[in-house]
Parts: structure tokens; sequence; C-alpha cells
């Protein structure tokens, strides 16, 4: 899993084990914003996906060009935030901050399941509708 910061691209497998070593060694502060900084990135694609899947309640046509492609992309990010969860799980224990961030992504995984839910309601309704 990866987020684009500052035109670069981090990953948040790294970034975690990067966290946890700040966690261990270096002043609270830095790990807090660590972690602010993964919560934020969370929750903003969970809002993301959630006006998407609004979205899509208003629409009549497919917005992607290939279902198969958007399927294969979003369950493969599904696999990838259960994977992160399992990781951030074994850690929840150590501090709330990844008990916080373990909840964050359950809410993430909710919304890329609601998300391709919905497309394919939609992908029902056109089908219906033709």
């Amino acid at each position: 899993m990866t987020a684009k910061m500052d035109n670069s691209f981090i990953n948040f497998v790294d970034f975690i084990d990067v966290a946890l070593e700040a966690y261990s060694t270096a002043p609270r502060k830095l790990f807090e914003k660590m972690m602010h900084m993964m919560l934020s990135t969370f929750h903003s694609q969970e809002v993301e996906l959630e006006k998407l899947v609004l979205a899509i309640d208003e629409i009549n046509i497919i917005p992607v060009a290939d279902l198969d492609e958007f399927y294969d992309t979003v369950l493969d990010t599904v696999e990838d935030v259960k994977l992160f969860k399992k990781k951030i799980e074994s850690l929840s224990s150590k501090d709330t901050l990844f008990l916080e961030l373990h909840t964050q992504l359950d809410k993430v995984h909710t919304s890329l399941i609601q998300y391709m839910d919905r497309m394919g309601q939609l992908e029902v309704r056109v089908l219906q509708s033709a």
C-alpha cells in the first residue's frame, strides 16, 4: 500500500516499520506525528471512497472503461488493506495509536467493499435498462 506525498510514494508497510522504530527509540512526538499522518491519509481515503459510493447512486452509466480491471484493482487493494490490518493488529496492544490505525483501516476496508458493491449494483441497473 502506498500513498503519494510531496510527489513521491510512501510504502506504508515500510513506513509502519519506521514508526515502530520511532516508538522504541525516538521522542514520542515523532512517533505520534508519523501515526497521525497515516491516520489522516487513511481517513481521507475513506472519505473519498464514501463520496464515490454516493456518486454511483446518482449516475446511470458505468464510469470506468474496463470493469474487469476495476474489480481486479479494488480486490487487490482490499487484499493489501487486509494484510496491512493484520500487521497492525499485532501491534495494537503496544499503543492506542496502533489501535486507532487498525480501526481506521477497518473503515477503509469497509468503504472499499461498499464501493465495489455499489459498482456491481450500477452494473445491474445499466444492464436492466438496456
